[in-house]
């Protein structure tokens, strides 16, 4: 059962109640200091704060003072703590004379929330709990009580702690659930409304009217999507002739350059989506396939259990909308600049597939790359890169070991964590690979699958061992889906020392540099 504990300026007993999944604890009222000074034995803390913690009736320039002052307190709290911390923003009514003062209100409330949001940028494992979109949903009449406010420091009423404790316990979901990679999308009755084939392109729904109005919004949250690091496929049984041309004569906010795949043919939707998984070298249990017609996700979902189903609502487009967006597996904590950049990398990877068919050599393809490997050493800029591959990559990952950021900060001023990008003539495929030495010994390697099979941890092994005093010892530890790298350290200048069923042991030995043709750079910190 997870540990959650609660730290606020006003009585929160009765959300315990609706946290009956977790072992919540509840620090004394107005100890926020003090605990933000010691140590917190917990996975979550839940920092909720009234208005008056920051300012009295109006926003003036001490508010944003309290602001720095909470963030520094923050700061101080990650150095000594591994619980993530859930910190809600600030709802209040706006206050003032004329619509003037009222609109300043606002606009000043935005930049209080606007500078909590940006926490998450300097303080690792931290989300912000929306209590502005709570008070937006159900009205501050139904969420506060304002004489208990006053009388007993106990602000919200029964629906509000129903409210709050749902929007925490998405938080924690947003922390606990594994992000999908890929969302394959149907198109007919998914992506606009009417069928192609019969309505015709002037037939379809994609416009200013309803319902055609919720589908182009419905693409523009997936652009949106697309660009916070998941990619879309196609999936359709369509002529492709006729799917081409509608994207080229009628306006929507998709376009087929937005597509990483697109799979238009009469073929079970089953094999096209297991066409899709091997073309991107991705699992299937990473993939959300999105189709209105139930005798499609039905075989789809017997041909792959393993894959993520969503019916699309032909009748009602908008439930389409509220169900995707309600899933915690489609959404993230933060967005790394590798993650806007996903659909492109994956485009380029497909034209390096392209290009390998050709080869007869897998050296020679491997020069013609002209591959490039620049590498950081504690680069604390890369935290969330860093921290994001560690807990997401399966298969070329030697121990699989997963740590929150915080622990990956606390590493790289104790320890080494290296951090690889890697560029060739195809693009930038970004931060791919992550390497952490303790004390001589390897505790994490790991590599993203994008860029297997072309020699990089070689080179990665060669800039290891030039930046390590004395490098000792490594470990693989099996895992379902990391057999390939079952015996990669043997090859990298380390022997068998000690085998079990579960781990085995290797001493460094010593290696000569190999692929030297793959250039190496020293990153600029």
């Amino acid at each position: 059962m997870k540990r959650v504990s609660f730290l606020s300026n006003m009585i929160l007993q009765p959300i315990k109640r609706e946290l009956k999944e977790y072992e919540c604890q509840f620090f004394d009222l107005d100890s926020i200091v003090p605990t933000l000074h010691s140590k917190v034995d917990s996975d979550y803390l839940v920092l909720l704060l009234e208005p008056r913690f920051f300012y009295d009736t109006f926003i003036d320039e001490e508010a944003f003072n309290r602001i720095n002052f909470l963030k520094a307190l923050l700061k101080e709290f990650r150095k000594n703590n591994k619980a993530k911390i859930l910190l809600s923003n600030i709802d209040d009514k706006p206050l003032g004379v004329d619509t003037t003062s009222i609109a300043k209100f606002r606009d000043d409330l935005n930049r209080l929330n606007l500078e909590l949001e940006s926490f998450k940028q300097v303080i690792s494992d931290l989300e912000i709990v929306d209590i502005v979109s709570i008070a937006y949903e159900i009205g501050h009449k139904e969420l506060y009580n304002e004489k208990n406010r006053y009388l007993f420091q106990s602000p919200f009423t029964k629906k509000g702690i129903s409210a709050l404790s749902k929007k925490i316990k998405e938080a924690i979901n947003r922390f606990e659930s594994k992000r999908k990679k890929v969302i394959v999308l149907d198109a007919d009755n998914t992506l606009w409304g009417g069928i192609l084939g019969e309505d015709g392109i002037d037939g379809i729904a994609i416009d200013e009217n309803y319902p055609g109005i919720a589908y182009k919004r419905f693409q523009k949250i997936l652009l949106k999507l697309k660009d916070s690091g998941l990619v879309l496929a196609m999936v359709s049984k369509n002529n492709f002739q006729d799917i081409k041309e509608l994207f080229q004569k009628r306006k929507m906010p998709l376009s087929l350059d937005d597509f990483v795949s697109l799979r238009v043919n009469w073929l079970p939707k089953s094999q096209n989506i297991k066409d899709i998984a091997d073309e991107l070298n991705l699992g299937v249990d990473s993939f959300l396939f999105i189709d209105d017609n139930p005798f499609e996700i039905q075989e789809v979902k017997s041909a792959i259990p393993q894959i993520s189903t969503l019916q699309a609502n032909k009748d009602n487009p908008l439930n389409t909308i509220d169900e995707l967006l309600n899933r915690a597996d489609i959404q993230t904590i933060v967005i790394t600049n590798e993650d806007r950049k996903k659909t492109q990398q994956y485009k380029s990877e497909k034209k390096r597939a392209e290009v390998f068919k050709e080869v007869s050599d897998i050296e020679e393809f491997i020069k013609s790359l002209n591959i490039k490997i620049e590498y950081w050493i504690n680069n604390k800029k890369q935290l969330q890169r860093i921290t994001q591959l560690i807990n997401k990559t399966n298969q070329f990952n030697l121990t699989t070991r997963r740590y929150t950021e915080a622990e990956v900060e606390k590493m790289m001023e104790e320890d080494k964590v290296f951090s690889f990008k890697v560029t060739d003539n195809f693009g930038d495929m970004g931060i791919v690979g992550v390497v952490i030495v303790k004390s001589g010994n390897i505790d994490t390697f790991l590599l993203s699958c994008r860029v297997l099979g072309r020699g990089i941890e070689d080179r990665i092994m060669d800039i290891v061992i030039a930046n390590t005093l004395e490098l000792k010892s490594a470990e693989y530890i099996p895992s379902k889906k990391n057999m390939q790298v079952a015996n990669l350290y043997e090859k990298l200048g380390f022997e068998l020392e000690k085998e079990s069923n579960d781990k085995k042991i290797y001493r460094f030995v010593g290696k000569e540099p190999k692929r030297e043709y793959i250039e190496i750079i020293k990153g600029d910190e």
